[in-house]
């Protein structure tokens, strides 16, 4: 099982659904730098549900003046009109958001 994190997000249209993240894989599970392998990248939707879907897990990044601070874990939903979104699992927790990651 691999860990991703999610440092960004990019919104579509109406502003209420994530199309975009741009993300990096976690090197031997490392959480702080450089935790990421390569640089991070910029892919759709569908290819972070594959990934879930695989057994990795996804989880909010945020890049805060007292470091790097771990959000939620990142789920899928599929919206009403057939499309796949993003959604978080904060399970009550205060953490980071996936909506307050910052947008690209």
């Amino acid at each position: 099982m691999a860990l991703f994190f999610i440092e960004a997000v990019r919104f579509d249209d109406s502003g209420k659904r994530i199309e975009k993240v741009r993300w990096g894989r976690s090197k031997g599970g490392q959480v702080m730098p450089p935790a990421i392998v390569d640089d991070p990248q910029e892919v759709d939707v569908g290819v972070v549900w594959d990934t879930i879907a695989n057994g990795d897990e996804v989880v909010t990044k945020f890049h805060g003046d007292h470091g790097i601070v771990l959000g939620e874990k990142v789920t899928g939903v599929l919206y009403e009109d057939g499309m796949r979104g993003l959604c978080g699992d904060a399970n009550g927790n205060d953490g980071i958001r996936l909506q307050d990651l910052p947008s690209f």
